[in-house]
């Protein structure tokens, strides 16, 4: 005879493996662990997870302007996986990431994407609409155009990594491979995979994959913790620090006649350098017509012809003027000076 009863932890269990099952992954334990020591609690797991979503998501609005469509990533999912499985994940139609870091520790990571995703979006980056992909691997022209779009989102993922440690860490370098081509790279025994939602609104509807070594997880992991801790003691010693008494601070009465202004010694100034510029005038440009720019392209800024220049004494305005030629050298023959009044109403403007 069967007990009816079960207990919580029965219950958790049978309800943790038909989530796998509908989700089509295989069900993990509390913490995964491939042996020899090689495991990651489920805290472990969603961390590392979050803080490389964290960073993808600092980088949204680079990627944004230059696609001019609008980019949902979440839904992370971490795992340990061996080398062979990993290889066998990506055998043939995706294209690899691979991004360099050094500094307060060396190594590398992987950013995966399919190739047919991957060239919708390099179709859209190169002027097109994005409605051609297929499973041929990218060429020269397409790697080198998706590397600049995508370089923004990694550099801010290890620039989020790097706050967030306190530690400098810069990035190197990245490569681009075609499926397997990046194999010989993988030179540890295990790698976290973490999987992606990956949306560009009309173009892609994806998955995509952060590959990290093992050992850089860990080393990450550990110096997150060890600032959580410092921030801790900090905190700790703050709130222990004993009450300081504070008394009300009785001021004279200040007389509003006055008695005369001693006049500012100006002279004291007069020989301190400030740099003076002219302004033409300004526009704002996406990164993509920025790329395009070469000899003998023509840059519209926001000013008609013959309108008067900007003067700007340290990046502030205080005059306006037209332009001369005195010999062979421009000038500005100044026609009106910025007043205090005016400066205001200028920057409540902006």
């Amino acid at each position: 005879m069967v007990d009816a009863n079960m207990s919580q932890e029965e219950i958790d269990a049978l309800l943790g493996n038909v989530d796998a099952l509908v989700s089509g992954e295989t069900p993990i334990q509390n913490t995964q662990t491939t042996g020899k020591g090689v495991e990651l609690s489920p805290l472990e797991r969603d961390k590392i997870a979050d803080e490389m979503l964290k960073g993808l998501l600092k980088g949204i609005p680079g990627i944004r302007a230059v696609l001019n469509l609008n980019i949902d990533i979440d839904n992370p999912y971490a795992e340990i996986r061996k080398k062979s499985e990993i290889l066998k994940d990506l055998k043939g139609k995706n294209v690899v990431f691979q991004v360099k870091i050094n500094g307060s520790f060396n190594g590398e990571f992987y950013f995966v994407i399919p190739i047919r995703d991957a060239q919708k979006i390099t179709s859209v980056l190169m002027g097109g609409m994005g409605e051609e992909s297929s499973d041929e691997p990218l060429d020269v022209a397409q790697i080198t155009t998706i590397k600049d779009g995508l370089n923004v989102m990694m550099y801010s993922v290890v620039s989020h990594l790097s706050a967030r440690i306190g530690e400098t860490i810069t990035p190197i370098g990245m490569n681009v491979f075609n499926g397997n081509e990046f194999a010989d790279e993988l030179t540890e025994d295990h790698y976290v995979r973490i999987q992606y939602n990956f949306e560009v609104s009309g173009l892609v509807d994806t998955k995509i994959l952060f590959i990290l070594p093992y050992s850089l997880v860990k080393n990450i992991l550990s110096q997150l913790e060890n600032k959580d801790k410092r921030k801790s003691v900090v905190r700790e010693e703050v709130e222990e620090e004993p009450e300081i008494p504070v008394k009300e601070v009785e001021f004279p009465s200040i007389s509003t006649t006055t008695q005369g202004l001693a006049s500012p010694n100006v002279d004291l100034l007069l020989d301190v350098q400030m740099t003076v510029t002219v302004e033409l005038g300004r526009t704002k440009k996406y990164v993509k017509d920025i790329l395009e720019m070469g000899e003998g392209s023509i840059i519209e800024l926001d000013k008609q012809a013959g309108e008067h220049v900007d003067v700007l004494v340290n990046g502030k305005l205080v005059a306006r003027g037209e332009v001369v030629v005195i010999d062979e050298n421009f000038g500005v023959r100044i026609t009106e000076i910025i007043s205090p009044k005016d400066k205001l109403g200028i920057k409540k403007k902006s």
